[in-house]
């Protein structure tokens, strides 16, 4: 049976097709892209769906209708000439526009933001039916996210998953219970949706023009719809290449004007900070769920200038101050705090993905077919956490363990040594993984604990393939991997 993910938000739309025993393939939505904008050009006699509308934001906006799903169910009206169109209608023409492009009686599941509200939901599960999908049901972004970044979750713990589209940039957390995964909370950030993003670099390009030629784009409809819609491939398929050619062209004048990513980065930096700022007045309000041990970002999120490397740099400054880097910590911080957490990117179908494994799951029973608040994670160890020869993967790296005794801690004579300033919180010397025959054993050196699987070790604990390791309560986090010995 060949099942559909769909990942849909106010940007766009993105699915993958394919049986339920094989990985899933992309689909093409407009032409042979793989994104259908969520748009509509109001221009001619009929509304048209996708990148047409797109090609009027800049150059004749009232002529376009975007960022509609969010106003699903409400008052606004888009109205151009002979059309009239609210949120619900613009909606509705999308989905009769995919049911044109997906693949006719495959069933659907989709993946949609979590800033909508129950009435929103039911309202776009009721026009998807409307344009006869056969749709399973609907499941939160963040929690497909989760399922698509299960290798990088915490055993147990809160996972922090930031994602944007042109509505809004949102911080949300997933509370991981060993063998399942659930929304504990959102929050969105209109303010700081990527179509602010947008809105600072053509203010910035601009400037830029102006001292260069003394000629602004944004006094041309044209021209500044050419900047606009080469800023959003930017934001949409990243940067190739040491350096970003823009070209602007009028019919009396052009400039080619070159920057560098970091530049587009600093024309950025106050909406970084705004989206680091909320992430500090959001992580006190999941004190109580547990420690925060990753953060997943999702495709769109990742493109946004300067804004990855603002959380990995933020990250620690919210992390609660140590009480000193030369002591250990004591028990009493298991329940404070944040850990100095790693931050995982996914690809652009990651979402679409776990979307389609979804779906296989709902078609076959396991389960239910309304809204999904919680999903079971697969089980942690696997074949591909068994193959190849015993390792750690810690932040995306993979470290041999090399000899029959492997150390951690902050030590330099330590096989792998952690920076004091970056974790001041494990111990000069804090544990040895050590080889017995063919059996991996995590020996604890340290006075406040190492844990494995989010449960203390008891002086020594076998290690198997895919095991969790935290280097104390609130300290680094690590994955078993292998089972053999390097050659």
């Amino acid at each position: 049976m060949s099942l559909i993910g769909l990942d849909l938000n106010a940007s766009r739309a993105r699915a993958v097709h394919g049986p339920t025993w094989n990985a899933p393939y992309p689909l093409p939505l407009e032409g042979i892209e793989p994104e259908l904008p969520l748009a509509l050009s109001l221009e001619g006699r009929a509304p048209v769906v996708g990148s047409a509308g797109v090609a009027l934001c800049r150059a004749m906006p009232h002529l376009a209708c975007v960022d509609f799903l969010p106003q699903l169910g409400r008052g606004q009206q888009w109205n151009a000439g002979r059309h009239r169109l609210n949120a619900d209608r613009a909606l509705a023409l999308v989905f009769e526009q995919l049911a044109r492009c997906l693949p006719r009686g495959a069933p659907i599941l989709a993946a949609i933001p979590s800033y909508l509200t129950q009435e929103q939901e039911s309202r776009l599960i009721d026009l998807a039916q409307q344009a006869r999908w056969p749709l399973l049901g609907a499941v939160s972004a963040p929690l497909a996210t989760a399922l698509a970044g299960r290798d990088h979750l915490p055993f147990a713990g809160v996972a922090l998953v930031l994602d944007a589209d042109a509505h809004a940039l949102t911080w949300s957390a997933i509370r991981v219970d060993h063998t399942r995964a659930g929304l504990l909370s959102s929050l969105p950030i209109p303010r700081l949706g990527v179509n602010a993003w947008l809105h600072r670099l053509i203010e910035q390009v601009a400037h830029r023009c102006i001292m260069l030629s003394r000629r602004d784009p944004r006094e041309s409809a044209e021209v500044e719809q050419s900047l606009y819609s080469q800023l959003r491939r930017l934001l949409e398929h990243g940067v190739e290449g040491p350096r970003i050619d823009l070209v602007l062209q009028s019919k009396t004048w052009a400039q080619h004007l070159m920057f560098h990513p970091d530049e587009m980065a600093g024309f950025c930096v106050s909406l970084t900070r705004e989206a680091i700022a909320h992430l500090g007045s959001y992580l006190p309000t999941l004190a109580s769920a547990g420690l925060v041990t990753s953060v997943l970002v999702t495709h769109s999120a990742a493109l946004l200038p300067g804004l990855v490397k603002a959380v990995e740099n933020g990250l620690p400054q919210l992390a609660p101050p140590p009480a000193s880097a030369g002591t250990d910590f004591g028990e009493d911080l298991i329940d404070e705090g944040v850990v100095l957490s790693p931050v995982w990117m996914l690809d652009a179908d990651a979402v679409a993905r776990a979307a389609h494994e979804l779906a296989a799951r709902v078609h076959a029973g396991e389960l239910g077919d309304g809204p999904l608040d919680v999903i079971p994670l697969p089980a942690r160890t696997s074949e591909e956490a068994e193959a190849g020869p015993a390792r750690l993967q810690f932040r995306g790296q993979e470290v041999l363990l090399s000899g029959p005794v492997f150390s951690l801690g902050r030590d330099p004579s330590c096989n792998l040594v952690f920076e004091t300033e970056l974790y001041p919180t494990v111990s000069g010397r804090h544990c040895e993984i050590v080889l017995d025959r063919r059996t991996y054993t995590l020996l604890d050196r340290s006075r406040h604990g190492t844990l494995v699987n989010d449960q203390p070790v008891n002086q020594q604990v076998p290690l198997r393939p895919g095991d969790w390791i935290r280097l104390g309560p609130v300290g680094p986090v690590l994955r078993f991997l292998g089972n053999s010995r390097p050659e």
